[in-house]
């Protein structure tokens, strides 16, 4: 199949890209842009509206490729719209199609565009959509502790240090602990989303362009973002780090859920036997008939792990790499979509989780073993007149 950047014709060079290469180089981009091409469409209906604007197409032309880029939208939401590896990406996809379907208008669209700030325009958009969901769902998940605090919260349980029973607390501080941790986390996705809010449309291939007088205003508007994205070089070297950026903030929440599921997998056990969770949350052994297990809490404790190898591919990529665009960009792609699915999954399971936590209220409170109130007697006495230290070896002395 002919590339948009076809070389046969070319002087001196008549040669096709070798299959081996090529099948390594395009890798599963195609697979990965037809996750993204409602985004890729929707900047594509922007580049058209501009173009339009600055005289570059008709008015006949702007509703003909408006026509073309919502067939390929109605297309892919019936699930019949294809990108062919030898297409290698969305942009080819789309360019061909409305060239096909609608003629040479179809090799209009590309104008003033590079595959370089069409690919970080839909991944911009996507991160846009996909990071306020998670605030949203990071939301939920504070409202669902807020919940359980009210209702569970003044529950007795013991407080532990270097894993031992230390100091009374309770069901309410431990949660507390957590709603709090995710609330913080929230002003980090908060201020992460103003960073990539930005448009990258019309830095082309990293360098911006100077004949046509793209209108950048006018695709920022139409793409709802909050400001240009100015300089055409930090566009492109933004690609990666932006979406390193999203992971970063988003591990953090990611962070707190680890923590929560290695403590509910402790109070779990038989030994603390502090909560537990319907039948429905936990599988069985296929040769121990007594058993249930916390699975889930596993293996959300464990994606915690996936989760952060995205990220640190991500990093890993594009850390070094010189100005201008670099090819390596490419396998930011895949870490990226696959962290930000992951994440919404492990954020709403843990959300289920804890609404459906119940307590042991007996077990919690009897745990509270008089030791634990060691810290407050010898306090009492420093308020009778007792220096700490001397107060301190009184309690000692009794508990030893």
């Amino acid at each position: 199949m002919k590339k948009i950047w076809d070389r046969k014709g070319a002087k001196g060079n008549n040669s096709e890209v070798n299959k081996a290469v090529e099948n390594y180089t395009v890798g599963v981009d195609y697979l990965l842009d037809l996750e993204l091409l409602p985004y890729d469409i929707e900047g594509s209906l922007a580049q058209a509206k501009m173009l339009h604007k600055i005289k570059i197409i008709s008015a006949k032309e702007l509703a003909t490729l408006k026509k073309g880029l919502n067939e390929i939208l109605a297309l892919f939401k019936a699930g019949k719209f294809k990108i062919e590896k030898s297409q290698e990406d969305s942009s080819t996809a789309i360019e061909m199609y409305l060239t096909e379907k609608h003629g040479d208008v179809g090799k209009k669209i590309h104008t003033g565009r590079s595959r370089n700030d069409q690919s970080l325009t839909m991944t911009r958009l996507f991160s846009k959509e996909k990071l306020s969901e998670i605030k949203k769902e990071v939301e939920n998940l504070t409202n669902t502790l807020a919940k359980q605090i009210k209702k569970i919260g003044k529950i007795r349980m013991p407080g532990y240090t270097h894993m031992q029973r230390a100091m009374p607390s309770s069901v309410g501080m431990w949660l507390g602990s957590y709603h709090d941790s995710l609330k913080d986390d929230l002003i980090l996705l908060e201020a992460v989303f103003k960073v990539i809010d930005q448009n990258p449309l019309g830095s082309a291939a990293g360098y911006g362009e100077n004949t046509l007088g793209l209108d950048r205003k006018l695709t920022t508007k139409e793409l709802g973002f909050g400001r240009v994205q100015e300089n055409p070089i930090y566009c492109g070297f933004s690609r990666g780090k932006f979406e390193n950026l999203v992971l970063q903030a988003v591990s953090s929440v990611m962070f707190d859920i680890g923590k929560v599921a290695s403590d509910l997998l402790l109070f779990t056990t038989k030994e603390f036997d502090f909560f537990t969770l319907p039948d429905s949350f936990k599988t069985g052994s296929s040769i121990m008939p007594q058993k249930k297990n916390y699975d889930v809490l596993e293996l959300i404790r464990g994606n915690i792990a996936v989760f952060n190898g995205y990220q640190n591919q991500i990093e890993n990529v594009i850390k070094n790499l010189p100005a201008g665009y670099n090819r390596d960009f490419q396998l930011t792609k895949e870490p990226f979509i696959k962290g930000i699915k992951l994440a919404i999954e492990t954020i709403e399971i843990i959300t289920l989780v804890l609404k459906n936590l119940e307590t042991k209220k007996k077990n919690l409170e009897n745990a509270c073993t008089s030791e634990l109130y060691a810290t407050d007697e010898a306090l009492k006495l420093v308020k009778a007149g007792k220096s700490f230290r001397d107060a301190y070896q009184q309690v000692k002395e009794k508990y030893a």
